[in-house]
């Protein structure tokens, strides 16, 4: 049985000569000694089984009723051992051969189905010339701005007239009521075409009261790129701690230069990963991490969605140090866990003062011996999150820590 199945298992797979001809694909030096060493195990395999001439073992039933205490399911397997090894040997036994050779009827219906398929492929070749008609004639046809009607509209005097008598003609046309050849028809184009001239920019501008946009207040500006203003809403947020009513018309020009800056900083990471990504998978579009792949069309809704899973992240941690008092307590060193706890007794040598708040308060207040606390930096406090991150074996994606160390920057 074992036989028979490395026999089907070879037939079903591809010889190892024709895979092993793929190493002329494998670029870069890694991906080389990786093939090498794939190489040299399969050499290793091949030469175990070919030193391999020992029978096949029969299964000691005897050895494993003694040692299997659940009878019934031994039976069981048994029984199922017995029944697939009489199967096949059965198939074996078979001359599939001889059987196609005395099967004598229903040969019709194969020819028949070899005439249809003749046809179909007949009828397919017709379609792909059809096709490659088609293309090479819509190819060869001149763009709509080149045709002129002293060439091919000459030949052709139907299509002369229509396109002299309907110069105006779509789809939209309410034929019950209007005639495209009309002088009022005319009118009503012109007159549409004048209106869509002079308010050009669906807010009722017209050329009378039009100002460039530099010209135009900012909240204007703003309503026309909303994400700028999503960019400068928390750029100014983060650098005063203010409120949103109270956003600058115009914030100070060093501001501008800081954001540019920082945004340098993101891409520049950001393109980075997306190069080493393109190059090694030669993927045809690959899209920078934390941005969807239609940017133009699904950025919005994208970057809504980011900023509202951050919201809520914050919202949760904040509310986690409220509920212990870890939040404000500037003068104290909050401890909830051993690591904490050590790190604490290092401030001063253990010379300090541990506090509790009670029982429901899960943690410790250790105040210092000699003098208060600084205000420690917001970098220094990404720094050390990163370091713990790394250290419990969990990291920060690349772009995420660049936009959050860019955060603690500003």
């Amino acid at each position: 049985m074992a036989k028979m199945m490395r026999r089907s298992i070879r037939r079903a797979l591809p010889g190892r000569d024709r895979w092993h001809a793929l190493q002329e694909y494998a670029t870069g030096e890694a991906n080389v000694e990786e093939f090498r060493l794939l190489r040299a195990r399969d050499s290793a395999v091949s030469s175990v089984v070919a030193t391999q001439s020992a029978p096949t073992k029969t299964i000691d039933w005897a050895s494993w009723e003694s040692k299997i205490s659940n009878k019934e399911t031994l039976q069981c397997l048994k029984d199922f051992h017995s029944q697939q090894s009489a199967l096949l040997d059965a198939v074996l036994k078979e001359n599939h051969l001889g059987a196609v050779h005395e099967q004598k009827a229903g040969w019709e219906l194969f020819d028949e189905a070899k005439v249809s398929c003749s046809k179909s492929v007949e009828k397919s070749q017709q379609i792909l010339r059809n096709g490659a008609r088609a293309l090479w004639i819509s190819f060869q046809n001149p763009p709509v701005n080149m045709l002129s009607q002293s060439e091919w509209l000459d030949a052709d005097q139907y299509w002369q007239a229509f396109v002299e008598k309907h110069h105006f003609y779509h789809n939209h046309i309410a034929s019950a009521v209007e005639d495209p050849e009309s002088k009022e028809y005319d009118a009503k184009q012109k007159a549409d075409l004048l209106k869509k001239w002079e308010a050009f920019d669906g807010r009722g501008t017209v050329r009378q009261n039009n100002k460039l946009l530099y010209q135009r207040p900012s909240y204007e500006y703003y309503d026309l790129y909303r994400g700028t203003l999503i960019e400068h809403m928390v750029f100014y947020l983060t650098k005063t701690g203010g409120d949103a009513r109270l956003f600058p018309e115009n914030m100070p020009v060093q501001w501008f230069a800081e954001i540019y800056d920082t945004r340098f900083k993101i891409y520049n990471v950001l393109q980075r990963r997306k190069r080493l990504e393109h190059e090694s998978t030669l993927k045809r579009a690959v899209h920078h991490d934390f941005h969807p792949e239609d940017l133009e069309h699904d950025g919005e809704g994208h970057f809504a969605k980011l900023i509202a899973r951050e919201t809520a992240v914050t919202e949760l941690s904040v509310g986690r140090l409220m509920g212990n008092y870890v939040l404000f307590s500037d003068a104290y060193i909050p401890v909830q866990t051993g690591t904490a706890f050590y790190r604490a007794l290092q401030a001063d040598g253990g010379k300090g003062t541990f506090y509790s708040l009670g029982g429901d308060v899960h943690c410790l207040f250790y105040k210092p011996a000699g003098e208060a606390l600084t205000m420690p930096d917001p970098k220094d406090c990404f720094t050390a999150l990163a370091d713990h991150a790394s250290m419990t074996g969990r990291r920060f994606e690349v772009g995420y820590a660049a936009a959050f160390e860019c955060f603690t920057d500003v």
